[in-house]
């Protein structure tokens, strides 16, 4: 399996460190690994046809002229959808997938959600450590990304996402309204599946820190969403 992982972007995401967290957890299953800290590697078309599995680690955080930390070009854009729809997986967490390249609408559609607030806290303010709280997760059914699992507590932000009603929802958290009463009660997709033309999409919302990795039904989600989303 030839994955590309992409790295840059807000850093406040760590995209190094879980880029290596993939790269150990992939090589590990025979993968290949190629990092790349650069988003114009999408538009190399023969480098996209080898690629099973691309997992984003990039935070835009909005848009930058710097090719390190910005947002996709027209022509990025395009060489990504192309390439998942001829096959290749995309794979992808929190806010590195679930917040990247907000003005690429498109793109929202191939990720399947937007990040839109984790109450108490907003998107664009400085992020209080009360924004971390302990918020329950349910698997749900039988696909193999969450066969087996039960519920669990992560301490992390519990993301509000504007999601694609053609997800398959694999794993849910219930909003209280502790902080905003008129959201008692809404259940929220962590976990979800969807189809992209012949390419496969797997997104989680967890994944702020790497030491949430360190639940083992968080890594087990993470680790079969990738696998799953990767080339046939």
């Amino acid at each position: 399996m030839n994955v590309l992982i992409l790295a840059g972007g807000w850093d406040k995401h760590a995209p190094k460190a879980f880029a290596e967290w993939t790269r150990t957890t992939l090589e590990g299953e025979g993968a290949v690994i190629e990092i790349a800290d650069r988003l114009d590697v999408l538009t190399d078309e023969h480098r996209m046809a080898r690629t099973d599995l691309v997992v984003p680690l990039w935070s835009s955080m909005g848009s930058s002229h710097d090719p390190r930390l910005g947002n996709l070009t027209r022509e990025q854009e395009e060489g990504l959808l192309a390439a998942v729809s001829a096959g290749t997986g995309l794979a992808g967490w929190h806010g590195h997938m679930g917040d990247a390249f907000r003005d690429r609408p498109t793109f929202k559609f191939l990720a399947g959600s937007q990040f839109v607030a984790h109450p108490p806290g907003w998107p664009d303010r400085p992020i209080p450590e009360e924004d971390f709280i302990d918020y329950r997760v349910e698997p749900h059914g039988d696909h193999e990304i969450v066969r087996g699992l039960e519920p669990f507590t992560v301490h992390s932000e519990q993301y509000y996402l504007h999601v694609d009603p053609a997800v398959e929802v694999l794993a849910t958290t219930t909003f209280s309204g502790e902080h905003l009463s008129w959201i008692d009660g809404v259940v929220m997709p962590v976990t979800y599946v969807k189809r992209w033309g012949a390419g496969r999409v797997s997104y989680c919302s967890i994944g702020h820190d790497i030491a949430e990795f360190d639940i083992p039904e968080v890594a087990t989600m993470i680790e079969r969403g990738m696998r799953w989303a990767a080339r046939r």
